[in-house]
């Protein structure tokens, strides 16, 4: 990696070959699973079941790579705030196909990744135990310390961190304001977001469309 920043190189790795935007990505995302893993598998809520036994968080990760359509839809103006129109994101691509091939492929406290996904790291990471039925996806085991350190690319990836620069201020309130929900945005405005935090009753919708490849400006249209 180009060290352009002091002793530090993008992977947090002194000496090390170039990686691609792309496969340092499904480097730190691997790093970052595992540290998921090491931190919060098992963790204890403080709740207890009827039982009396503790609920613990279980939680199975799966990765993919590759390019992602991004869809802005919507337009309507909802009744209760009839003077903004509401937008949502939608995000589509195989990396979406991906993950939810192998997501389901991992057990609790587990990682999954996809074979696009195990290309960019294969060298980089330690492989789990085979998956009989899908040999082609890949369980994360472990870091090749030998190679890169979950601390390492921490500290690098905060190093090399510049989204502060694209950060929206207060001029851009106003178009950030059609994808925010009103409660929220009404606590922006009033400068008490740290009442934002309440339970609220929300409905979430998964849609499937067939047919329609939204990496092109026809399908995304269509969408």
């Amino acid at each position: 990696c180009v060290q352009d920043k002091g002793l530090y190189s993008p992977c947090g790795t002194p000496n090390c070959k170039d990686h691609s935007p792309i496969e340092l990505a499904v480097l730190r995302a691997s790093a970052c699973c595992l540290e998921i893993h090491k931190r919060l598998h098992n963790f204890d809520t403080g709740a207890v079941k009827p039982d009396g036994s503790p609920v613990l968080l279980a939680l199975h990760i799966g990765v993919g790579s590759g390019s992602v359509t991004v869809l802005q839809v919507g337009g309507m103006k909802p009744p209760e705030h009839g003077a903004i129109s509401r937008f949502e994101y939608v995000v589509a691509g195989p990396p979406l196909e991906q993950i939810s091939i192998a997501e389901p492929l991992a057990v609790s406290g587990e990682t999954v990744l996809s074979p696009q996904a195990w290309e960019h790291v294969k060298d980089t990471v330690v492989e789990g135990d085979p998956i009989t039925e899908r040999p082609e996806f890949h369980r994360l085991f472990a870091m090749d310390t030998n190679k890169h350190t979950y601390p390492t690319i921490k500290v690098a990836a905060q190093r090399y961190d510049t989204r502060a620069e694209y950060r929206f201020g207060t001029r851009e309130l106003l178009i950030a304001r059609r994808y925010i929900p009103g409660s929220v945005f009404k606590q922006i405005e009033n400068g008490t977001l740290q009442y934002v935090n309440e339970m609220r009753n929300i409905s979430v919708i998964f849609i499937q469309v067939i047919g329609v490849d939204v990496s092109t400006d026809d399908g995304a249209h269509k969408a």
